[in-house]
């Protein structure tokens, strides 16, 4: 990051900025907090519009639209799953680039839940099973399924709160805010997995498959990370999405660099396979082209990518939105962050939405998918205050 953008402020772009649910000029629009900083942006003075992205594409719409802004703009937003789907992608007026030490914290307690919907869902037990049975007449070799859980509280939610305490959670992690436009509410969340960072033209990908839930006892939690290393099917799981990753690389990137084995990765409730691939991004390129050249990786949509979209659209009840997105932010050098959009809820008034979800292959079984879906959830339901884990059964 460069240190030049420290409490950037720039005149408003009037060519885009009549976009359609603008915020308060004087409001946080969008937050996004990794190693230890923060990158708060404030207002958009220009919106990413479709027709720009139809005619250029998508990364080179959102580079065209940086290159007009006043030295020391950034863009930042989220990108939906479905990419045939339009991103939500804006230039704020003005951003701070600060150290977590220095943002204040969200005083307020969330409020007190009123009901969970969705704890135990049979539809999704059914529609893994349904799932597992196209796989195993090889129309796909895998698919992620997510399902959904909505929590109702006794007042409004707080955005900034929930963000803040998803980053004391797990600082390892992406943690992410954005008010979302036409009263969409704020999607908040703390992601694991970073997609796409550049750096003075280094690029780094983080991709994580395979994961177990953690224990509350050491030794079992410890034992928990060591099966999970040595399991067959879930390295072979990881193994597959990092060498897709890394083939897709090829496109924008040169000299990978590609650990022969993964590293464990834990945060407060899952252990996952994560594995660091460093490349040199090609000039001219910037973050977010890396990370729409991965996007959708094998670990968020299946495989074959097409066959696994479709079988999604028909088993999942409802379109995904912008879970299993990007989420990120970038500058004019194309220096940046787009972290996979998990771990995450919509909030809007007294709702919280949250999504998770699981692999499936050949040999899943679809009650310990339901159940790896509620250990996800947890990272999310202990933010907004709720101790207790989602029953799995």
């Amino acid at each position: 990051m460069n240190a030049q953008l420290l409490s950037s402020q720039h005149e408003p772009n009037t060519r885009e900025s009549t976009a359609q649910g603008l915020s308060p000029s004087g409001g946080a629009s969008f937050r996004f907090a990794s190693y230890g900083r923060a990158i708060i942006g404030h207002g958009r003075k220009a919106t990413l519009d479709v027709q720009r992205v139809k005619r250029l594409g998508l990364g080179a719409a959102a580079r065209q639209l940086l290159a007009e802004q006043s030295s020391g703009s950034i863009l930042a937003g989220v990108i939906p799953f479905d990419s045939s789907q339009a991103p939500f992608l804006f230039v704020p007026e003005s951003f701070d680039e600060l150290s977590m030490r220095d943002v204040a914290r969200a005083d307020s307690e969330p409020p007190a839940v009123t009901q969970v919907l969705g704890e135990y869902n049979p539809d999704f037990i059914c529609a893994v099973g349904a799932a597992i049975d196209e796989i195993r007449t090889g129309t796909v070799s895998k698919v992620v399924l997510s399902r959904t859980l909505e929590v109702l509280a006794d007042g409004n939610w707080n955005p900034e709160a929930i963000w803040r305490r998803l980053y004391d959670q797990n600082p390892a992690g992406h943690s992410f805010e954005i008010g979302l436009p036409d009263n969409g509410g704020s999607i908040v969340g703390n992601s694991p997995e970073l997609i796409a960072g550049v750096r003075h033209g280094q690029l780094t990908s983080h991709p994580l498959a395979g994961s177990a839930p953690r224990m509350a006892e050491i030794s079992e939690d410890q034992e928990t990370a060591a099966t999970l290393a040595r399991s067959p099917k879930n390295l072979s799981e990881h193994d597959f999405v990092v060498n897709h990753i890394a083939q897709t690389l090829r496109s924008v990137a040169t000299n990978l660099r590609v650990p022969a084995r993964p590293d464990l990765l834990a945060t407060g409730r899952m252990w996952h396979l994560g594995t660091m691939i460093r490349a040199d991004l090609y000039k001219g390129l910037g973050s977010l082209d890396a990370a729409l050249a991965i996007h959708p990786t094998p670990a968020i949509c299946g495989s074959p990518t097409a066959e696994a979209r479709n079988l999604i659209e028909e088993l999942e009840p409802a379109p995904r939105g912008f879970y299993g997105g990007l989420v990120g932010w970038m500058n004019q050098d194309g220096e940046g962050e787009w972290a996979l959009l998990l771990r995450s809820a919509i909030l809007n008034g007294a709702s919280a939405v949250l999504h998770a979800g699981a692999g499936i292959v050949a040999d899943s079984d679809s009650f310990d998918e339901h159940e790896e879906t509620a250990a996800k959830f947890g990272t999310m339901l202990s933010a907004l205050g709720i101790d207790t884990r989602v029953r799995a059964a």
